[in-house]
């Protein structure tokens, strides 16, 4: 006998079946982020215990249900990330649990989606913010039950720690790019603030990107935002059409997502090594130079701070390269370092010019050399990007 069903029975079964699709489509993601995640950790020594691995999962499909305002997805995410920190810190070192266990976490799950749109994002930041408080209250709670001298000790570890993640974040291999040569360095002062530069090659694309960011703020309250900053920013590359966009869609997720008291300063850059060419974002962040012919020039800010205005724009600066040029991004943790008087920008463009004719790394510790020599103790990170031209631009046809 055959049925035949009204409009209103075709309807919803159409519904009930792709709802049935779209949890189909969630837990298969889930299950891959899971998997990818776990060859991540393993891959940096960790060993992770079942327990650990069912938390991990519980997390994965509690974000699954984090849409709106969902506040006992919220709740389950924070509880469970609490109770696996609890877990885990009889083992392993809060640097260590941020990486396998925030970080790691955060790369599989943006690797397990083909595409993710600026709500997906938004989605992902909160999340992470989540799982970044959770960890922290119980590390914090458990420093209570310590003896005064265990939390003495603690105050140690927690400026060790903030100092590792600001490390960790940072590039682990420079790209070795034909006719450029690139340095970086972080100097972080007793006081860790929330400082992060970072090159990356795009082969496919061609494209060197070039970061240099500095966030309001100190301590591991910084320097997880720091690696907020990286996973934004670094996320909204995939799919860009220019470095502008990816600064436009880093701003509005930082603006919506991070308190109004935090800010954010960053030069921004895609590098295009083939045709000697870069285009330049400028968040309202100084220094900034390219310095040619002994003549250093301030990179103009395009737009403004991160994290202010949700829908604040952003242009570009373009430049065309030749054999000797610097670019150079610092924190104003150079500039302002000093006791009776700072660096300051002349001090650091003569630095520049004067070692013109050095190597990008040599140029980085002659910049380090000045500015502690100056200053003594800075009181602020000292953070710098070195780009050397070395080599002859194409002719032009």
């Amino acid at each position: 006998m055959r049925v035949v069903y009204s409009t209103d029975q075709r309807r919803v079964k159409s519904t009930i079946m792709q709802k049935f699709e779209e949890i189909e489509s969630l837990i298969y993601r889930q299950k891959i982020a899971h998997k990818t995640w776990l060859g991540k950790i393993i891959r940096l020594g960790a060993s992770p215990s079942q327990e650990a691995c069912r938390l991990v999962w519980e997390l994965l499909v509690a974000y699954g249900e984090f849409v709106d305002e969902n506040r006992k997805a919220r709740d389950d995410i924070y509880k469970t990330a609490y109770d696996l920190a609890e877990m885990l810190l009889h083992e392993l070192d809060m640097d260590q649990i941020y990486a396998f266990y925030r970080d790691a976490l955060l790369d599989a799950m943006i690797e397990s989606h083909d595409t993710m749109d600026a709500q997906e994002y938004r989605r992902l930041l909160r999340f992470a913010n989540l799982i970044s408080t959770a960890f922290c209250e119980a590390n914090s709670d458990a420093l209570k039950k310590a003896s005064l001298h265990d939390r003495v000790e603690s105050m140690s570890h927690e400026l060790r720690l903030a100092k590792r993640i600001q490390q960790h974040l940072l590039p682990k291999v420079i790209p070795t790019i034909p006719g450029f040569e690139f340095a970086g360095r972080l100097i972080p002062a007793e006081e860790i603030g929330g400082d992060y530069w970072s090159v990356k090659y795009k082969e496919k694309e061609g494209i060197v990107t070039l970061k240099l960011a500095d966030i309001t703020g100190h301590g591991v309250a910084a320097a997880t935002l720091v690696a907020a900053v990286k996973f934004i920013s670094g996320g909204y590359y995939q799919g860009a059409a220019s470095a502008a966009e990816v600064m436009q869609k880093t701003n509005r997720v930082l603006t919506l997502e991070t308190p109004h008291e935090i800010l954010v300063t960053m030069v921004y850059g895609w590098l295009r090594p083939a045709d000697y060419e870069i285009a330049l974002v400028n968040a309202g962040h100084s220094p900034a130079f390219i310095c040619s012919n002994n003549l250093c020039y301030d990179i103009p800010t395009t737009g403004p701070v991160l994290g202010v205005t949700e829908d604040a724009t952003y242009s570009e600066e373009h430049y065309k390269l030749r054999k000797g040029d610097i670019i150079f991004f610092g924190s104003d943790g150079i500039t302002e370092a000093g006791i009776t008087e700072p660096f300051g920008i002349t001090r650091l463009k003569e630095t520049l010019t004067s070692n013109a004719n050095l190597s990008a790394d040599q140029i980085a510790d002659k910049v380090v050399e000045a500015v502690t020599s100056f200053a003594k103790q800075p009181h602020d990170d000292i953070s710098l990007l070195v780009v050397k031209v070395t080599g002859e631009p194409p002719e032009d046809t």
